[in-house]
């Protein structure tokens, strides 16, 4: 080390400069490598964890929100199959509707010559249960029978209504009024299943014939 600083005295005054310059320099790059240039690399590192980690916790509060969407929108589908379920009957209470709207035709002041129970409509989960009628009574009968229907608790339509022509007595005007009363109910899981089974068949079926 002595017989370093001997030669390095001996030097001339520039190049000691120079050699105290690249010498700090050394330092400054020994450094920069073993202390600095780590630092920023373990810095970047973390900033890439933190992008990763606030991405991950935006998804999962994405998700939650959307859950929340989700519950919410299963609450109002389950509140109105629950309002669906009052207002189709089941296959008990049909009779009882159908009696129930055969009195309210009478109760209107129709005189009801014809209350016919036509064949079931099957649908994939649900069967229309259609009345045949014919009722003879006046305009505002008639408007107060099909008021009356329209405010049952069950769902009920009236569909391909007939009016003949008014006859008048006196001072009274009458007609015949002939249509469909329609109401539904649900079909029960043997019902359904059937019903999956009959489609099937009729698709194979129909699947053999399509070359004629």
């Amino acid at each position: 080390m002595n017989q370093f600083l001997d030669q390095f005295q001996k030097l001339p005054r520039s190049q000691r400069w120079l050699v105290a310059g690249l010498g700090y320099l050394f330092i400054l790059v020994a450094i920069w490598f073993s202390l600095i240039s780590p630092t920023y690399d373990a810095i970047d590192s973390g900033e890439a964890q933190k992008a990763d980690l606030t991405s991950k916790r935006d998804a999962v509060r994405a998700r939650a929100s959307n859950r929340a969407a989700f519950e919410a929108r299963l609450e109002v589908l389950a509140a109105k199959l629950k309002q669906a379920l009052k207002e189709l009957p089941n296959d008990r209470e049909i009779p009882g509707l159908l009696n129930e709207i055969d009195g309210l035709a009478r109760k209107s002041g129709l005189d009801v010559r014809k209350f016919q129970p036509l064949p079931e409509v099957m649908h994939e989960y649900y069967a229309e249960v259609p009345v045949q009628i014919m009722m003879d009574g006046g305009y505002h009968e008639i408007g107060i029978f099909f008021d009356r229907v329209s405010k049952m608790s069950r769902i009920v339509s009236v569909t391909d209504i007939d009016m003949g022509s008014p006859n008048q007595s006196g001072e009274e005007v009458s007609l015949t009024v002939s249509g469909k009363v329609v109401t539904y109910r649900f079909l029960s899981d043997a019902e359904i299943q059937q019903n999956q089974q009959r489609n099937a068949a009729n698709a194979a079926g129909g699947g053999g014939g399509g070359g004629e």
